[in-house]
């Protein structure tokens, strides 16, 4: 996504006439049958507000507003809290040192000061703090799961467990880019999972009312349209990339009931709370919007698949409204080449692979230092331009450096690998 616009009244109401089908079911889909460990009996209910929402004209309490939801909480507890729920502040503070989320590069930025080995010390991280501009909703809970009591994603069931290990294998099998399906839909502009959990950025969300209806408009590349009059559910055969959402109100908490997602959705991606080869077909979703009051709400979120997990799960994201926050369009096709590139990229890399395979690493280019020692590099090139961790750099006639990582004692990796040797500049 390179360019945005402000999303503009009009272009919402062209937007209201349109519903992306995402396809007929497969057989899997079809398939209703609840596994008799299927616990009905856990469904959540939210502890009840106090707080009393204002109501709109039409006698709806009003919830609308810009929201976004950026926390350092993670989704399931970390095992070594065990059954403990809540962080006193200053534990808070101590576990937001090793937990904001972040994408630096080992023994950068906020990861200064790590110990790497020389594959974490190749990688060159991702998006971090300096491109997010962040705030926080404060949270002391230790994981965002409020159900089950353990803040754990319940066992999947043992079909389940049998389908995953079919599609990681079937993963396994092949090239980790051989087609624009190996990519979750995020990343193809499609659309993103729902329910919606953390992302790093673009997770702003603005809530809309108007009489019998709530739009629900994601920053990121999703609006929901949302019905309140009791109609039905659609016929079964019809699936959606959001699925199709019946709303009510219950006092001043709404509830939406969701079904009919699409087993097209099952490569995960930022912002999912689903994991990779787990299809969404079978889901039931049940989202609740809690007032907490005029700035919070709470979501929470209960995700029922008895032929998936061995009972429900709910888990609560905090919603702070932010009066700064301005949606923009999504456009997330402008000058998008990712996609492309990154196939183009990894055919190179299989002729690179294959060519290697056939002819073993060329002794004029840099591959050939895989596997020689420090003092081996200095006597043919003399001392590095810089040495940080296991990297040593060296200057060359190409205005690119080389790096080396070291493993042992010995060059792991080289980067680049196809740099002719005389392009080293000798120090």
């Amino acid at each position: 996504m390179t360019y945005r616009r402000l999303v503009s009244a009009g272009a919402m109401t062209i937007v209201l006439g349109w519903a992306i089908v995402a396809a007929l079911p497969s057989p899997a889909q079809a398939q209703k049958s609840a596994a008799p460990s299927f616990k009905t009996s856990s469904a959540f209910t939210p502890p009840t507000s106090t707080y009393v929402p204002p109501k709109t004209p039409w006698g709806d309490p009003d919830i609308s507003g810009i929201y976004d939801f950026q926390t350092i909480i993670r989704m399931q507890r970390p095992a070594a809290l065990g059954t403990k729920k809540l962080f006193t502040e200053e534990e808070l503070k101590e576990y937001a040192k090793g937990n904001t989320p972040n994408e630096d590069a080992c023994g950068t930025g906020s990861r200064a000061g790590e110990v790497c080995t020389a594959d974490e010390d190749a990688q060159v991280g991702d998006y971090n703090d300096f491109w997010d501009n962040r705030k926080w909703v404060k949270d002391l809970r230790t994981s965002l799961i409020e159900d089950p009591d353990n803040g754990r994603i319940p066992p999947m069931t043992p079909e389940a467990q049998k389908r995953l290990a079919d599609f990681q294998k079937a993963r396994s099998a092949r090239g980790p880019l051989d087609s624009w399906l190996d990519f979750s839909t995020v990343t193809r502009c499609i659309a993103e999972q729902t329910p919606n959990g953390p992302q790093m950025y673009n997770s702003g969300t603005l809530i809309m009312q108007s009489p019998g209806w709530v739009m629900l408009i994601r920053e990121r590349l999703d609006t929901r349209f949302i019905p309140l009059d009791g109609r039905p559910h659609i016929d079964d055969k019809v699936r959606l990339w959001h699925g199709d959402s019946r709303g009510r109100w219950e006092g001043n908490t709404l509830v939406v009931d969701t079904t009919n997602f699409t087993d097209k959705q099952d490569m995960g991606g930022v912002g999912s709370t689903i994991p990779a080869g787990i299809p969404l077909g079978n889901l039931h979703l049940v989202e609740r919007w809690v007032p907490i009051s005029p700035t919070l709400v709470h979501y929470y979120a209960t995700i029922e698949d008895p032929m998936t997990w061995t009972r429900p799960w709910t888990f609560m994201l905090p919603w702070q409204k932010d009066p700064e926050y301005t949606i923009y369009e999504y456009a997330c096709h402008e000058g998008d080449l990712s996609i492309e590139n990154a196939l183009r990229g990894e055919r190179m890399l299989e002729a690179k692979r294959a060519e290697l395979a056939k002819n073993g690493p060329n002794p004029d280019h840099t591959i050939s230092l895989v596997g020689n020692t420090e003092a081996m590099i200095r006597a043919k090139f003399g001392e590095p331009s810089s040495i940080v961790n296991t990297r040593w750099v060296y200057d060359t006639t190409s205005g690119n450096p080389l790096y080396l990582y070291f493993d042992a004692g010995k060059v792991k990796i080289a980067a680049p690998d196809d740099l002719s040797l005389a392009q080293i500049k000798k120090r």
